[in-house]
């Protein structure tokens, strides 16, 4: 059977136009656009599924921003025709000859369109928000921070291409802080709305040296693009609230910083000899503060011993984090005599600003006990006077009679002097012992007296400090030392011992200020005055009481 062939045409064209009809249609609304610009797809079918666009092909070199499904129905010749539209809206990433790839919707797929993806620097008419080929972003990490402690200020170049090579950043400035700037420049790569830029970044650490607000200058960006057009960017300058300390005395250190802490290297020297130098090395590492700020250690008076001051050294690190200073100083110490050296404790208040609150990095008090030199071998004496047994040859009987009474004559002084000596050290061995025991008995007020000062110059510190805790320690060193007892453990204890009513008044404050957690600053200049009232009323005791029994040596 033969099919005519308009019949056979009118077949195909039906079945082409169905297939046609039922395809997926993909359409952009532009062909061409610069770099950081949207466009908008469309995806359309007649299928009447609630299948939903596969959309991870796009995914790879598209920011897929908003989606959005259309519904459309039309009416012919007494039927209903309905399709899905689903609108798209797309940033491209990167610049290029680049294709809408393939989409799936149920069972049918979108054919493939072209886009062409220009530069965003040759844009000639660049919109509102456009994508930038080039552009500088500066803050702070915060927004305020204590007076002398540390902020960090980023500086970002955000570049779609390579900067060129005279490309220039300034330095930030104030007249109001000190900035210093970090480890070296940094780059790294971001996704910024679709697009992938090379970030080079500069980091500063500001220390303010002033209260209120202080301000940090614009910085200024220089370069030039691709088509030789020179790019010039400034910065809005930043401003920096600056806290004053939290207590505020002339004598007490303000070190605001993340972290703080103090050692040395006599853990393991306990021993040493008089007239040997050894050295003693003391370091302060601190986070977050310049190490012109660290304040000096070492306490250069004793009275047992020489204590120069060798070398100091002032170090820095520039991390991420900001600047890790230290400070080392290296002493010589000379014991002067045999006994017990106490080297003073070391304490520094310092402010926590990652917890907000005040602490102390201290070193607590060495004592080193030191023997006396050792006595070098004496060379035995030589006899240069001997003379060799003459010959009895050689000699008349005359000389040998007077050598021989020479000989018994010194023999017999001899015996006399030691007779003597022995009657004289026997009438004075009472009073030698007790000269010895008065030497050993001034040798240990001598060292009571040394442990009193190097205690009272601790207790000094902490009160000019108006640091109450430590000062609570270093009041119970002194008095144990002050009045020789080892017993006195509390601040009760030496309330009684003291029998002082101002003495006792201060105390209470103290112990008020420990216990209460008052937000006031403790002054510990009233009780330092009083105690020194106290030790100069017990010198004065003291030299009455050797008026009244003078020691003769």
């Amino acid at each position: 059977m033969l099919i005519h062939p308009s019949k056979l045409l009118c077949t195909l064209l039906f079945f082409l136009s169905f297939s046609i009809h039922a395809a997926v249609t993909a359409k952009l609304d532009q062909s061409t656009i610069y770099q950081g610009e949207k466009l908008t797809l469309t995806l359309e079918t007649d299928q009447t599924n609630q299948n939903r666009p596969d959309l991870r092909a796009l995914q790879k070199d598209y920011v897929i921003l908003s989606t959005k499904k259309v519904t459309l129905s039309s009416h012919s010749t007494n039927a209903v025709i309905t399709r899905n539209r689903w609108v798209l809206s797309l940033r491209p990433i990167g610049d290029g000859e680049k294709v809408i790839p393939s989409i799936k919707v149920g069972t049918e797929v979108s054919p493939e369109v072209s886009l062409s993806v220009l530069p965003a620097e040759q844009n000639p008419h660049p919109s509102e928000g456009a994508l930038r080929p080039i552009y500088l972003e500066v803050e702070l990490n915060k927004e305020e921070v204590y007076i002398g402690g540390q902020a960090i200020l980023s500086a970002r170049i955000f570049h779609l291409t390579t900067l060129s090579q005279d490309t220039n950043l300034s330095q930030p400035e104030s007249i109001d802080a000190l900035i210093k700037p970090l480890e070296e420049q940094k780059k790294y790569t971001t996704v910024v709305r679709g697009q992938r830029y090379t970030v080079t970044e500069n980091n500063y650490a500001v220390f303010p040296r002033q209260e209120g607000m202080i301000e940090i200058s614009p910085l200024f960006l220089s370069t030039t693009l691709a088509n030789d057009t020179v790019l010039e960017l400034n910065s809005p300058p930043q401003l920096l609230s600056v806290l004053p300390p939290t207590y505020n005395n002339s004598n007490t250190l303000w070190l605001p910083a993340k972290s703080l802490h103090i050692e040395d290297n006599l853990s393991d020297i306990h021993h040493a000899s008089a007239g040997t130098a050894f050295t003693r090395i003391i370091s302060m590492e601190a986070e977050g503060l310049p190490a012109s700020d660290l304040p000096s250690l070492s306490v250069l008076e004793n009275e047992l011993a020489e204590i120069k001051l060798l070398n100091v050294i002032l170090e820095e690190q520039m991390t991420e984090r900001g600047v890790i200073s230290q400070r080392t100083e290296e002493l010589v110490i000379t014991p002067s005599e045999a006994g017990e050296i106490t080297l003073p404790p070391i304490d520094i208040p310092w402010w926590n600003t990652l917890n907000d609150q005040g602490q102390t990095a201290s070193l607590p008090s060495r004592i080193l006990l030191t023997s006396a030199p050792s006595a070098s071998d004496r060379a035995s004496p030589v006899n240069n006077n001997a003379h060799s047994t003459p010959h009895p040859s050689n000699q008349t009987p005359e000389l040998l009679i007077w050598l021989l009474t020479a000989i018994s004559i010194i023999s017999a002084l001899g015996w006399i002097y030691s007779f003597n000596q022995l009657r004289i050290l026997k009438n004075d061995s009472k009073q030698n012992e007790t000269e010895i025991a008065q030497e050993q008995t001034m040798r240990k007020q001598a060292a009571n007296e040394i442990a009193e000062k190097n205690t009272f110059q601790a207790l000094s510190m902490a009160c000019n400090q108006n640091n109450p805790t430590i000062a609570q320690l270093r009041l119970i060193e002194w008095a144990q030392s002050f009045w020789n007892d080892p017993l006195l453990l509390s601040l009760e204890h030496i309330c009684e011992r003291a029998n002082n009513q101002t003495f006792t008044f201060l105390i209470l404050d103290l112990e008020q200020y420990l216990y209460s957690q008052s937000a006031e600053l403790w002054q510990g200049d009233l009780l330092l005055d009083t105690i020194e009232k106290l030790r100069q009323r017990q010198q004065r005791l003291i030299a009455m009481e050797e008026d009244d029994n003078p020691t003769y040596g």
